[in-house]
């Protein structure tokens, strides 16, 4: 926040109704601060690191917690009416809203960095950047020397564990696309059937992959059709397909190879996987191939780590260097979300 910047308030706590709301309050001087939190609640002192039980703006009894000289919180009961009302009494008093919590305001920290390494864990969706966020915070202290070209790339990748890149699986019907996705989810979260042409629309879920939280996108099996819904279905899923960092290309050695766009240009290329490997006696599996059984699990955990590996290499995970991280990212799993964990 700049020296001469105007208070500042934000919902630290989940929107709609609870038992109790947060509302941060951080100011550029302590004296601001201090004004801000007499106008709404009455007179203090407000000494650092104290707590008081004060009528906030006439509209509702609640706690007011000085953190530090220049932060805050307001916690009201959880009526969203109380806390739009409080929301509006602090725009009369100058105090600027946003509309989610300020990159870097962390208490909690001891230094700038910290903060933004604590704010890009808040948001993470793969447990696996935890630990490199909270050795990133020293790390880039050296902030003002340029990234290294591996730095760069490595940090581009690293960037998929806060916010999941997709994966899409294509093949042609009866491939065993859905019995993939519920073999990888551990849940039948996707309709199952032998007849072609039965998932009609794309299904996502985030998964986890031994720490590396992906969005698995199961998609229409790729034919030509005379149905109309199901024309449509498959052209709406190729604009995902075409987006997805890295395509699985299921096989089957009961149906016709499905053939894909000449356009498709993932990040992480195509991988071929042969499924109904139980179909196949054992001199009939070609060198090389990538075989599965997704009705009987055969080869499920070597896939998922495969996976995982060309999303987030090995080494990154690591890595020794500067990771220049977003600190505030998006597509993080939301609060109630179940994401399932293949090990």
């Amino acid at each position: 926040m700049k020296p001469d910047g105007p208070a500042r308030a934000w919902e630290s706590s989940a929107p709609g109704r609870g038992g109790v709301s947060i509302i941060g309050l951080q100011a550029p001087t302590a004296s601001t601060l201090d004004e801000v939190l007499a106008s709404i609640a009455g007179g203090g002192p407000f000494d650092v690191a104290s707590l008081h039980h004060r009528r906030l703006a006439n509209i509702d009894d609640g706690i007011v917690a000085r953190i530090t000289s220049t932060h805050a919180q307001l916690m009201p009961h959880g009526g969203p009416a109380i806390v739009r009302r409080l929301r509006t009494v602090l725009a009369a008093q100058g105090v600027e809203w946003c509309s989610k919590p300020p990159a870097g305001v962390r208490p909690e920290s001891t230094d700038p960095l910290e903060a933004l390494a604590l704010d890009a864990i808040s948001v993470a969706a793969s447990p696996a950047a935890i630990p490199l966020l909270l050795r990133q915070a020293r790390r880039r202290l050296t902030d003002d020397v340029p990234s290294s070209k591996e730095e760069t790339i490595i940090g581009r990748r690293l960037d998929r564990l806060i916010t999941p890149v997709s994966i899409a699986c294509v093949g042609a019907p009866n491939a065993g696309k859905s019995s993939l996705f519920n073999a990888l989810y551990r849940t039948p979260v996707a309709m199952v059937s032998s007849t072609p042409g039965t998932t009609r629309d794309r299904v996502s879920a985030l998964l986890d992959l031994n720490g590396v939280v992906v969005e698995w996108i199961d998609t229409p099996g790729l034919r030509e059709s005379d149905d109309p819904i199901e024309r449509a279905a498959i052209k709406a899923s190729l604009s995902s397909i075409r987006e997805a960092t890295l395509i699985i290309h299921l096989t089957a050695p009961d149906v016709a190879n499905a053939v894909l766009p000449d356009d498709l240009d993932p990040p992480e290329g195509i991988l071929s996987v042969q499924n109904k490997v139980d179909l196949l006696g054992s001199t009939e599996v070609p060198a090389g191939q990538i075989t599965i059984s997704a009705k009987r699990g055969t080869g499920i955990l070597e896939l998922a780590q495969m996976i995982r590996r060309r999303i987030v290499r090995d080494a990154d995970l690591n890595f020794n260097g500067r990771w220049r991280f977003q600190a505030n990212g998006s597509g993080a799993a939301q609060d109630g979300d179940q994401t399932p964990t293949v090990e």
